[in-house]
């Protein structure tokens, strides 16, 4: 049998272990149909045989990324995006730019604003001044929090005893700002506007963005419907699946909806998404047990009583789904485990990976008690990242809000993978860029020891475990004959490059199913 494609010259690293390597794969059917010593893949080049020799690149198993807003991602890219921007004054400059190229009476949104990180408050009077005719929304890059001018809240229409109003504290006033529920039902207003062909084109550009930077899969977190806790519309699961076997992207479906029945429906296996337990600490939206270092007034914020959880759960649970749920602080996941537990107690279910989005500040008992109940974890290293830093490692940001003691739980990945924790790498955009070698690059290379992993097992977070993660370790994760064709080629060996320089590592090509989705040296996939 000779092979549709055969990669040669090579350096073929299977990550079926640490050091595991091979000379030569051959790609049949979108399938891996040898891979080893040239001796057994050669024979298999034949006349029709599309022969790739890769002289001093790396090959590796397709990244995964496990936790991707994609259709907001893709919104994003089709801009304007604020990512950049540090202070109000550039953030006005940008909001006038757009509404100059706003079509009349078309709303204009901005994302990936850093809200709490701007030099003076935004204000909705502010954005009224710029923008008299449209309505404006500048979005945070998590989702959690925005800022609307007053033509955006009067369409959206939120009651004034709405959880999740910045009033000014001297008038009483809504300042603009909005989180929790306020901006749960802003946000949901304005992309429930969207048409079928922005989320087509935004899929696009959401799909190409993740080939560039070798990723062949993502967990797609999306839809759901306004339940009371859903932040966007049905809709874009409903589009996503029409045109999912049209992407250079395969997608597992995270449906953000408490809606078991609906999920059965659509054909899904996944529920919950990234469906907010909390928020996040940089608005003082994440729960925690105790309160914040910054405003000892305020704990943060539950979203879900423990009955409505527990039953939400429950029902999931027993329909055979796998459920995953979005919680930051430790009281969030106190109380996810504690579902999860009773669950399991009512109806053992053996390999049930039921997952925690983020688990970004558990204390050590919350990760002793999720190994001890199977439960895995998709985190996101890029949110571990620090540039510089002393023997601690601190974010300034993030200290502010935790105190010294709490921020020492933040990301405690070492612990996590030494407690036998499955744990999956993500990069939650559009809130960050996907990158799965930044997050790898983040966990090799933390300041704090705790914290650090070896290049093997932080690339394995979105390799190997991200297909365990989401039942798909037969088809995916490693390089093994029988295996989907799912490869990213690097310039530079990760495990041999300076550790430093991990994330500045080029992809040189993205292959899904054996085709080539994504080369640096053409515009066009070959």
């Amino acid at each position: 049998m000779f092979a549709e494609m055969v990669i040669t010259d090579a350096n073929i690293l299977t990550m079926q272990g640490g050091g595991s390597a091979a000379e030569a794969l051959a790609i049949e059917h979108g399938r891996i149909a040898a891979v080893g010593v040239y001796e057994t893949v050669l024979p298999m080049i034949g006349p029709g045989t599309r022969v790739l020799s890769l002289p001093g690149k790396t090959v590796l198993p397709g990244f995964i990324d496990t936790h991707v807003h994609l259709m907001q991602t893709g919104l994003a890219a089709l801009g304007p995006n604020a990512e950049d921007v540090g202070s109000v004054q550039e953030l006005h400059e940008l909001l006038a730019q757009a509404v100059r190229q706003a079509p009349a009476s078309e709303p204009v949104v901005i994302y990936g604003c850093s809200i709490q990180g701007l030099d003076q408050p935004l204000t909705l009077a502010a954005c009224d001044r710029i923008a008299p005719r449209h309505a404006v929304m500048i979005i945070d890059p998590g989702g959690h929090s925005c800022v609307v001018n007053s033509r955006a809240w009067a369409g959206i229409g939120i009651a004034p005893g709405t959880h999740g109003i910045m009033r000014a504290p001297d008038t009483g006033l809504p300042t603009g700002l909005l989180f929790g529920r306020a901006n749960q039902l802003a946000r949901f207003h304005w992309h429930s506007r969207l048409g079928d062909a922005a989320r087509r084109e935004a899929l696009r550009r959401a799909a190409a963005l993740a080939a560039r930077v070798g990723i062949t899969t993502v967990h797609a977190m999306e839809g759901g419907s306004d339940d009371g806790h859903g932040r966007w519309p049905e809709r874009d699961v409903e589009v996503l699946l029409e045109e999912r076997q049209d992407l250079p992207l395969r997608t597992v479906v995270y449906f953000q909806s408490t809606r078991v029945e609906r999920a059965l429906e659509l054909g899904l296996n996944c529920i919950g998404g990234c469906l907010c337990l909390d928020g996040a600490y940089n608005d003082h939206t994440a729960a925690f047990v105790d309160p914040y270092a910054d405003d000892p007034t305020t704990c943060g914020t539950l979203y879900f009583s423990d009955e409505e959880l527990r039953g939400f759960v429950s029902r999931a649970h027993k329909a055979g789904l796998q459920i995953s749920m979005h919680a930051i602080g430790d009281a969030a996941i106190a109380q996810l485990l504690g579902a999860y537990a009773q669950a399991l107690r009512d109806e053992p279910r053996a390999d049930h990976r039921h997952r925690i989005e983020h688990f970004s500040l558990p204390n050590p008992q919350q990760v002793e008690k999720a190994a001890r109940l199977g439960v895995a974890v998709a985190m996101q290293p890029n949110f571990a990242y620090v540039a510089s830093g002393g023997p601690l490692a601190y974010s300034p940001a993030a200290l502010k809000f935790l105190g010294p003691e709490r921020y020492h739980w933040r990301h405690p990945y070492r612990k996590i993978v030494d407690a036998g924790l499955l744990v999956a790498g993500g990069s939650n955009s559009d809130g960050k860029p996907m990158g799965p070698l930044f997050g790898a690059h983040a966990l090799v290379n933390h300041p704090d020891e705790e914290r650090r992993l070896s290049v093997y097992e932080a690339l394995s977070l979105y390799t190997v475990n991200a297909a365990r993660i989401a039942f798909e370790e037969k088809d995916k994760g490693t390089i093994e004959q029988g295996k989907l064709a799912d490869l990213v080629v690097l310039e530079r060996d990760p495990f041999t490059a300076n550790p430093r320089a991990l994330m500045d590592i080029p992809v040189a090509l993205t292959l899904v199913g054996g085709k080539i989705v994504y080369s640096a040296t053409r515009d066009a996939p070959g």
